[in-house]
């Protein structure tokens, strides 16, 4: 693990993206003027999104990840912004040539193993930590990939902003801030947690644990003699992203249903980033998860909460999930309970029962704005799960829409 940042590399980091993040407001005000005169207010909802994803990868591995997240939340964002967010998740700009030979160089020096592998230049994949290439050792084609030289230390100075951010919000707001430096503080280690690439080895073994005897859901076998803090190889699955019969795209979203459900409501293990970038479908519904990094297992007593509460939405019993997030509450005021939890009621009424379409964007954002109103701030323990299932809904409506996530309860 690299050293802390110091305060001068806090600092540069911090001039370093006011100066991209107003070069990218100038940009995109021009390209969205140009793009209204060209093609109306939608080209220029196009050409301001291109360019505010162009300056989200000039800002770096941080606001590349919140970007990956922002993307796949189609329902709050709409599909122009998400479709140019979308390139974040395994198109992002590939490292350079210098780049790769570096981290090719850095990974090889750390595992022996690796002189072995033939590393192609042949990209299967670019994401904000690090970049896949398709690799050769023994006949077998293998999943290469490599950190991208200096992401831990900018990350580190990134996350010491975030935090600083949140403690001033502490500072000034206690109750209204502490919530917000959990969060930070939650989010933020297990985003470092990406840049070391044995932390994904170890959720990606997990992964494959946990899901080892659901049929047609694969995790690609993993190379441990192969993997370090630098590099991660796994096996190399073809035919990723190819088009498949829409009936092949419902059984695929079934298994992957029952894969989510497994992985956060047996297993207590969170996969934060379930976006169509980590989650394939192929053949005849075959599904294969991937990029561990970004995942983290939860206490046993959030995982029972989280079962407990989504067994409650399936049997629309709002007062048992209006307890459950109340009792998961940050220095909730009991004041307030019979309040929220009567609210939570009505809200659990209103999205759940005969005829209704329970979609979990919908409901998690009225929690969200429920726990506003009342000042009922779930721990960042509870509420980050819920967060990574809006996500994975999205993924899994995209191949299925009619899916619910608390179908099967």
């Amino acid at each position: 693990m690299s050293p802390a940042p110091t305060r001068a590399e806090t600092a540069r980091r911090l001039a370093a993206l006011g100066l991209v993040g107003a070069g990218t407001a100038a940009a995109t005000a021009v390209a969205a003027a140009v793009g209204l005169l060209g093609s109306g207010p939608r080209g220029a909802r196009r050409a301001a999104a291109a360019s505010v994803v162009a300056g989200v990868q000039r800002m770096g591995p941080t606001a590349g990840k919140a970007g990956q997240l922002v993307g796949s939340r189609p329902d709050m964002i709409g599909p122009v912004w998400a479709g140019a967010l979308g390139v974040l998740h395994d198109r992002a700009r590939p490292m350079t040539e210098r780049h790769r030979a570096s981290a090719l160089a850095a990974a090889r020096a750390e595992i022996p193993g690796l002189a072995g592998v033939e590393v192609t230049r042949e990209l299967l994949g670019a994401g904000t930590v690090g970049c896949v290439y398709l690799g050769r050792a023994g006949g077998e084609r293998l999943a290469v990939k490599l950190r991208r030289p200096g992401v831990e230390r900018v990350m580190a100075a990134d996350l010491r902003l975030l935090r600083a951010a949140a403690a001033l919000a502490v500072r000034r707001d206690r109750a209204g801030g502490r919530p917000l430096a959990d969060l930070v503080d939650f989010v933020s280690g297990v985003v470092m947690a990406q840049t070391d690439y044995l932390a994904e080895a170890e959720n990606h073994r997990r992964l494959a644990e946990g899901l080892a005897r659901l049929p047609g859901v694969e995790v690609p076998a993993l190379y441990p003699d192969l993997c370090g803090r630098n590099a991660l190889v796994t096996r190399y699955v073809p035919g990723l992203g190819e088009p498949m019969p829409r009936t092949a795209q419902a059984v695929a979203a079934r298994r992957a249903l029952r894969a989510v459900r497994r992985m956060v409501f047996e297993d207590g293990f969170v996969h934060c980033d379930l976006h169509p970038g980590n989650l394939y479908v192929h053949g005849n519904g075959g599904v294969v998860l991937l990029d561990a990094g970004y995942a983290v297992r939860v206490s046993e007593s959030t995982r029972a909460h989280l079962d407990r509460f989504f067994r409650a939405i399936a049997l629309g019993d709002g007062r048992t999930c209006g307890e459950i997030v109340f009792d998961t509450a940050l220095e909730p005021d009991e004041r307030r309970r019979s309040a929220f939890v009567a609210a939570m009621e009505s809200h659990v009424r209103e999205h759940t029962g005969p005829g209704r379409v329970f979609t979990m964007a919908e409901f998690g954002n009225g929690i969200f704005a429920l726990q506003t109103r009342f000042g009922v701030h779930s721990r960042a323990e509870f509420v980050f799960p819920l967060s990574a299932l809006m996500i994975a809904e999205g993924t899994l409506r995209a191949l299925m829409p009619s899916v619910e996530i608390q179908n099967g309860f």
